[in-house]
């Protein structure tokens, strides 16, 4: 599983935290948005102040990992898209989350 307390050096980091925040932390989430925001269904916040930030350098480091390969932030991250397309064109749910899930052991 993804070590959110690791930072973000490599694209398939990147793929991963994106993977494990739409998999593994069921938030459907945009690399712009301030994970101090989120909230549950119930209106209360998602994660502890000390989470968000956490979250936050994550995704700075993403956007900057992802600058420096020169590769959209946006498309590298599409977790979501990949599984429902996936979906679309008649995979199951297990089928999907394998195409679009991605796990780092931090070596690539």
């Amino acid at each position: 599983m993804f070590n959110e307390f690791q930072p973000i050096k490599t694209l398939a980091e990147v793929i991963a935290f994106a993977s494990y925040l739409y998999f593994d932390l069921s938030t459907t989430f945009h690399p712009d948005n301030d994970f101090a925001e989120y909230v549950t269904r119930d209106d209360k916040p998602a994660f502890t102040p000390i989470r968000a930030s956490r979250l936050n350098e994550r995704m700075s480091e993403c956007r900057k990992v992802c600058k420096a390969f020169g590769v959209d932030v946006y498309d590298t991250m599409n977790v979501a898209g990949i599984y429902f397309e996936a979906i679309a064109s008649g995979q199951d749910v297990e089928q999907a989350r394998k195409a679009a899930y991605f796990a780092s052991d931090g070596s690539e």
